[in-house]
């Protein structure tokens, strides 16, 4: 990422001129019969994933999520103070510093409040009096969802994050104003034994380059407009490989599609897709060696008690609606030691799994039972995927079954979800074709 400092009339005069719809998040504060704006967070050029437009008023602070004109933002940017209409009301806006601070970020960036498939550049603007402003410490009830105080109220309305802990506090500058690049972008990348597809999208890239960049190899071609590209990959991918599209000395958009990176992390999130050969033994040696953690639990048998059985249903729901996960019967979780389980016959055994599944978890998520044979012992491996239609429930017999208990993952234990998780696991799955929106047990989204 790149940083830098702007002048607040450039900045002002770059708002402007823009055409288009900016998408806002906004904090307000009330001063006597009215409002000032406390904080502005506002995506300019295309509408954010998830869009939702609504407010939540209360006697001394108001949510509003709203859709303006792009150009509308430059009150923001004036140092002497000015007014913007926010949902229909005249908002007071403080007096700016001199001075804002930019980040240019690239598609699918990490730890993003939305996480955008386009590069960005994010413009922070501070209030000449940062040092003054506080949020009430107080209890929220009126027209809206209730909370204890306004962090819990913040992370809710922007992240549908109902539980009262958590990170998330609201943030102390003026306002965050995130510009779209759309000029280039990386799209989704596919990777083969042979081959690596990249999806060049944006409206100015005839004429750029785009760079497959490794420890050893470097590959490069030159754009004649947006589409697909292709790298053969004779030797395979190359280690620590990166993908740059630049034009000239500019970056427009990168990637990191190494699976050891701290740049990307989870690579199937950040649009990468890899469609290699899988040796089977290999693969579940090494979910064994892994070691136990939010997507791996090791049972030492097949459940038998009904305690048994519903702490592995617990944990089957939880990855069903959270990001998936794995179980493996006949390991120690203890030792890391193959236990196996005994002499039955494999397949009666994936039988009884999948009973149990399927009769106690709706709605029944997709599981894939596997045996293998490690060491000379028999173990299953469940392999249970992110469901399409979180939440998965735990209803252990027919009277719950209207009523089903739901259960989420941190690090390597089950606990019962809170509204706020089901809401995001909700929101983490795309609304299937015809679809117009989803319902948990606690209410709409």
């Amino acid at each position: 990422m790149d940083t830098g400092s702007t002048g607040l009339a450039d900045l002002k005069a770059e708002v402007e001129a823009m055409t288009g719809g900016a998408y806002l998040q906004a904090i307000l504060c009330r001063t006597g019969d009215g409002w000032n704006l406390y904080h502005v967070r506002a995506l300019i050029g295309i509408e954010p994933p998830g869009w939702t437009e609504q407010t939540w008023r209360y006697e001394e602070l108001a949510f509003v999520a709203c859709v303006i004109p792009a150009a509308e933002l430059a009150a923001l940017c004036a140092e002497e103070g000015s007014t913007i209409i926010l949902a229909g009301l005249p908002i007071s806006v403080r007096g700016a510093r001199s001075q804002a601070n930019w980040t240019r970020r690239p598609s699918f960036a990490r730890h993003d409040h939305w996480q955008l498939t386009w590069p960005v550049t994010d413009y922070r603007i501070a209030a000449a009096d940062e040092a003054s402003r506080q949020l009430p410490h107080e209890m929220l009830v009126g027209e809206g969802p209730s909370f204890p105080e306004p962090q819990s109220a913040w992370r809710a309305f922007c992240e549908g994050d109902f539980s009262l802990t958590g990170a998330g506090a609201p943030p102390q500058e003026l306002a965050l104003l995130r510009f779209a690049r759309l000029d280039g972008w990386i799209g989704r990348v596919h990777v083969t034994p042979a081959e690596l597809t990249v999806d060049i999208r944006g409206s100015r890239v005839a004429g750029c380059e785009l760079e497959l960049y490794g420890e050893a190899d470097r590959s490069s071609c030159g754009l004649a407009g947006a589409g697909a590209v292709a790298f053969p990959l004779d030797r395979g991918l190359p280690a620590s490989a990166w993908l740059w599209l630049k034009q000239g000395t500019s970056w427009l958009d990168y990637r990191s599609i190494d699976t050891r990176s701290g740049w990307t992390g989870d690579l199937a999130g950040a649009g990468v897709e890899f469609d290699l050969p899988v040796d089977p033994q290999a693969s579940v040696e090494a979910l064994l060696a892994s070691g136990e953690g939010p997507l791996i639990e090791y049972k030492r048998q097949l459940p038998d008690t009904a305690d048994q059985k519903r702490k592995m249903l617990k944990t089957a729901a939880a990855f069903a609606t959270q990001d998936g996960g794995t179980m493996v019967f006949g390991m120690d979780p203890d030792e890391l030691t193959v236990t196996g389980l005994g002499d039955q016959d494999p397949k009666k055994l994936r039988d009884r799994l999948y009973a149990l599944v399927h009769g106690a978890i709706v709605p029944p998520p997709s599981v894939t039972v596997t045996d293998y044979q490690i060491d000379g012992k028999t173990i299953l491996v469940m392999d249970v995927p992110p469901g399409p239609e979180p939440p998965y429930g735990l209803a252990v017999d027919k009277g719950s079954r209207d009523k089903p208990e739901f259960y989420i993952r941190r690090g390597s234990s089950t606990y019962p979800a809170q509204p706020g998780d089901l809401r995001r696991a909700a929101r983490s799955r795309p609304l299937a074709e015809g679809t117009h929106g989803r319902h948990t047990p606690f209410g709409p989204l």
